[in-house]
């Protein structure tokens, strides 16, 4: 017994080694430190190639303790040629950087993807089974360090800030990625060929971390806020402050166990640090989506994706109080949010176009349950409700699901079915029937339906879908972002890729697609008939086209026809270094001005260029310009025309502190604004910031500009992690 105990002994010792003995965690990997940790190979590219050979080594290492994952990265380089700046959370996808991506469930629900440029800037996004991606903010470590040949990087992730089911031993499948650059041209590399018949790129890695005797520590997170600010406004030719005004409120976090997690926010303030930027609304009768940046709603988001739009977190505005519970079962998930929303925002929508109101207090509710399966697949339940104070209510009760069979098939489907009862309020104005009922809030009972219907076939080269939508009359999601109904939509799009055998070419990737696209409204009045083609390359030397033409056979606008309409959307994008990245598109089409009273056929000219121009690796300027012109086909009299300038310079002292500047102009309405601010962000959720707004506009009869508007504004918030 004591010859066996002798000999076991150096074995235990090791593998107690390997769990307790931990790398230093300084952002400089060591080969000594990282011995005895499992080592992951980056080694092909497949964008734009196609599993060739990667173009510079990478190797990377994962170990662990019981309560925090390490990660590290060793990525050989041309340091000269080397693209790392200085940047806020985020931002660094832009440069060379390093990923790893975790499916902790093996299922390929979604895959969190972190990582670091070679300054140690973080990024944080999550893959859907779909492909698409989804914001995402997870609270981990990160440094990095330069050397004459590489860079290297190392996360410090904690456990508990990720979701899995617990067990004695876990093996979570996962991905390494690394974006370089190689004689300009950007490349994009993995630790194992993909399978490009196969649509869910994120469940193929046949790569795992073992884990064992995890010990994820349930999260009590407090995030207190507090906001002050001063406004004024110019009345008749005065301009004057009112009172400054000053709130506090507390949100925050608890787990209840690994997979399941309850957050609150009470008087929460749902400001966002960054501005919309202004789209242009020159003929448009239809709402504009604006994309949903609050943390607060991003987590638990793929649970309540839906392709009809049923859910748009923005439509709860301005919360007195929220909840909301996220569960990651091993085979089920839930999501459930509740919010006492003190203004409710409206959208009304119809045929030729739709209407927004602001509404009043109401108690709002969301519900989604998913049955998960391999591959990504699910079935699903989801509903909304939001109910008025004082009498109103609107409701929507669906089916949802994605199914992939047959190796090369997916399908998408959604049922809703919507009902009603409208407040009595002044909250819309309009004088639209639709089927008999006002598009006005006058207490009237409304119900109607909406479904989709998407069948994809992917492979290697070549892809196919086919999709179905509609929308009845008097459907209404209130919680959700829904701007025409009364329509039957059927589209096909087939395309082709093309995978150069030689690196060396020119062409790097080549994609052309061909499509159609049929509108019925339910009077069976075909209301639009298109077909397209699209062509995307890219070129050696980080050069990228698009081209999309297209011709119109018929389209419907409020009994006006438009036929035989042909349109060119023509895009390139460059980016030959660091310091230059240039955006430019221009569009010549034929289009309907979508004016009731006088609708007809324009020559319409749209054209614009977004850049980035990396000045220092700590400073960069962001113009743009969009312009919109459109003109009678029979005397080229203008409908209209104006731009929109904008420019954003931002000054990053170090990863957590930065100076941001955005002036914009709108020609259309001629009114601009200036906005700086300061901001210091050491993590996702603490933030402290203090800036102002000064809008102008412009004073007639006289050409000079006066100051409409003033802000300014501090917060402080801070994490408090118990």
């Amino acid at each position: 017994m004591n010859k066996i105990a002798a000999y076991l002994s150096p074995l235990l010792l090791s593998f107690i080694h390997a769990q307790t003995t931990l790398p230093e965690f300084d952002g400089v990997v060591n080969a000594s430190e990282w011995s005895e940790a499992q080592q992951f190979s980056i080694k092909y590219e497949v964008q734009p190639g196609d599993n060739s050979p990667a173009p510079q080594k990478t190797t990377a290492y994962a170990t662990y303790s019981s309560t925090d994952l390490y990660i590290g990265f060793v990525a050989e380089a041309e340091m000269s040629t080397l693209r790392s700046s200085i940047r806020n959370r985020d931002e660094g996808f832009q440069d060379d950087n390093v990923l790893i991506g975790f499916d902790t469930y093996g299922d390929g629900r979604y895959m969190i993807v972190l990582g670091a440029n070679p300054e140690g800037n973080q990024m944080d996004i999550k893959i859907l089974p779909t492909g698409g991606e989804d914001n995402y903010d997870v609270n981990f470590e990160s440094k990095a360090s330069k050397h004459p040949n590489a860079y290297h990087v190392e996360l410090k992730i904690p456990f508990s800030n990720l979701q899995f089911k617990a067990a004695e031993e876990m093996k979570w499948k996962v991905v390494f990625a690394r974006t370089t650059y190689t004689e300009d041209t950007r490349s994009q590399s993995i630790n194992f060929p993909i399978d490009r018949n196969n649509p869910c790129i994120i469940c193929q890695t046949p790569e795992e971390i073992i884990l064992k005797n995890v010990k994820s520590k349930n999260r009590i997170n407090l995030l207190p806020y507090v906001y002050g600010g001063l406004s004024g406004e110019k009345a008749n030719t005065t301009f004057s402050y009112g009172k400054p005004q000053g709130t506090v409120g507390l949100s925050g976090l608890f787990d209840l166990n690994s997979m399941t997690s309850l957050e609150f926010a009470l008087n929460p303030d749902f400001s966002q640090v960054e501005a919309d930027v202004s789209q242009v609304t020159a003929n448009t009768t239809f709402a504009l989506f604006f994309p949903e940046r609050r943390p607060y709603f991003n987590e638990g988001n793929e649970i309540i994706n839906s392709n009809l739009n049923t859910v748009y977190t923005r439509t709860i505005n301005d919360p007195l109080a929220s909840i909301k519970l996220i569960h990651q079962g091993d085979k089920q998930r839930v999501y459930w949010l509740a919010a006492y929303d003190q203004s409710s925002p409206i959208l009304i929508a119809g045929e030729n176009g739709s209407t927004t109101g602001e509404g009043g207090k109401a108690l709002s509710n969301i519900f989604s349950y998913q049955r998960t399966f391999k591959k990504g697949s699910y079935i699903g339940l989801l509903s909304t409700n939001r109910v008025f104070e004082g009498g109103g209510n609107g409701h929507v009760f669906g089916l949802n699901g994605l199914l992939r069979f047959a190796e090369l098939y997916t399908l998408n489907f959604e049922f809703n079915k919507s009902l009603s009862v409208e407040p009595n309020a002044d909250w819309i104005e309009g004088d639209e029937i639709i089927r008999g009922k006002s598009i006005l809030l006058d207490g009237e009972k409304k119900q109607g339906d909406a479904s989709l219907v998407s069948l994809k076939r992917n492979t290697r080269n070549w892809n196919t879908t086919l999709s179905y939508l509609q929308y009845s009359p008097n459907y209404n999601a209130p919680l959700g972002f829904v701007t025409q109904n009364r329509i039957r939509n059927i589209e096909f799009n087939h395309s082709y890729t093309y995978f150069p055998k030689k690196k060396e070419g020119l062409v790097q990737q080549l994609n052309v697609s061909l499509g159609s696209e049929f509108i019925f409204n339910y009077n069976q009045l075909r209301k639009y008939f298109d077909i397209y083609n699209d062509l995307f390359i890219q070129w050696k030397g980080n050069f990228r086209t698009g081209l999309n033409i297209y011709h119109v056979v018929n389209e419907e606008f409020a009994g006006f026809f438009g036929r035989n309409m042909t349109g060119i959307n023509f895009f390139n994008g460059y980016n030959p270094s660091e310091k230059i990245n240039i955006r430019a598109f221009v569009s010549f089409d034929e289009s309907i001005r979508y004016d009731e009273d006088k609708p007809a056929v324009g020559n319409a000219l749209f054209f614009g260029t977004f850049n980035n121009f990396q000045l220092s690796p700590k400073l960069s300027l962001n113009p743009s310009i969009r312009y919109s012109e459109l003109r009678s086909k029979e005397d080229r009299n203008l409908y209209f025309k104006g731009y929109i300038g904008r420019v954003n310079i931002n000054f990053q002292f170090n990863k957590n502190l930065s100076f941001r500047l955005i002036g914009e102009y709108n020609d259309f309405d001629q009114v601009f604004f200036i906005q700086p601010l300061l901001k210091w962000n050491p993590n996702p959720f603490t933030i402290f910031y203090i800036g102002g707004t000064n809008g102008y506009s412009r004073v007639e009869p006289t050409t000079n500009f006066g100051r409409e508007d003033s802000q300014l504004y501090f917060k402080f918030q801070y994490l408090f992690d118990l």
